[in-house]
């Protein structure tokens, strides 16, 4: 069973309140659900998560890269010892709000922390960058407080799952590319890539616990090349004045294999020979295992 651990001394309240049917954005490369929790997919198992068809004609079949085992996807913000998150699951302390549709591509969310303190709009757009499909992400963050929220820092971050429908394996190839943090299926090839364009201070990373703080990632944690590990990406956005909002951009961008998600970037501190040797060997590995079972 695979776990979400949340930041050390952050706990999120489970939302009671009755959930909105979620959206559904679309545009032949790209599905994905918006929900009422203001993050990607439909709620917990219930697909669409997050569809790619590489032929644009909306033939996504049935790797979703989000709805198998324990659906993880979501945001969480902390300034000092202050923690809010929110994910697919429910786990939130956000109040839900029904997400609205801006065209068949494109949705928003705007919910307000259950303490009051903050209120967050999402903004969720299907288009291209650089050639890629990517769903680009607008975020703000509004301080509703009478105090500055010093040292602000935002997370976004996703446990890939492309090949569990077809191949029952949550493992991915994961790795840090030109700035881009991407977790690609070992059979399928299926990748998702997140990463931002912002000047705003960020880093990205790979974190086997599936770390939501955003302090981890800051640090430049990459947890390894194999695994059923977390991709995200941390910006920190220094002090927010009380009645303050502070805007931000990132995305998700998805590809049929790894050069086409990530845009052909190169891997970062890891020598491409021993990239694609990690990689073989990882391949081999799993053909003698198949091959032990049969035996």
């Amino acid at each position: 069973m695979k776990k979400i651990l949340l930041a050390a001394g952050a706990l999120l309240a489970v939302t009671l309140s009755a959930e909105a049917a979620p959206v559904v954005i679309e545009d032949g490369f790209v599905k994905a659900g918006v929900n009422d929790y203001g993050t990607l997919g439909s709620g917990s198992n219930t697909p669409p998560g997050i569809l790619y068809d590489k032929t644009g004609t909306g033939s996504y079949g049935i790797n979703d890269f989000l709805t198998p085992g324990s659906p993880f996807e979501g945001f969480y913000i902390k300034s000092g010892s202050s923690f809010w998150g929110s994910n697919n699951t429910g786990s939130t302390n956000f109040n839900t709000a029904a997400p609205t549709t801006g065209s068949g591509s494109s949705a928003s969310w705007t919910g307000s922390s259950a303490d009051g303190a903050l209120t967050v709009t999402n903004t969720y757009t299907l288009t291209t960058l650089g050639g890629r499909s990517v769903i680009a992400v607008d975020t703000s963050i509004t301080n509703n407080s009478m105090a500055v929220l010093s040292t602000l820092e935002f997370l976004r971050t996703l446990d890939p799952d492309p090949d569990v429908n077809a191949y029952g394996v949550y493992d991915t190839a994961n790795a840090i590319l030109s700035g881009d943090a991407c977790g690609t299926g070992q059979h399928s090839g299926q990748t998702i890539c997140i990463g931002t364009e912002s000047a705003t201070s960020h880093m990205v990373g790979i974190s086997a616990p599936w770390s939501t703080d955003p302090d981890t990632y800051l640090a430049g944690v990459n947890d390894g090349a194999f695994g059923d590990y977390a991709i995200g990406l941390a910006f920190a956005l220094g002090d927010l004045a009380a009645g303050g909002t502070v805007s931000f951009d990132y995305y998700y961008a998805l590809g049929a294999d790894r050069g086409t998600a990530s845009g052909g970037g190169s891997e970062t501190g890891v020598p491409e020979p021993l990239t694609l040797g990690l990689f073989g060997a990882g391949l081999f590995g799993l053909w003698r295992a198949r091959r032990q079972r049969t035996a």
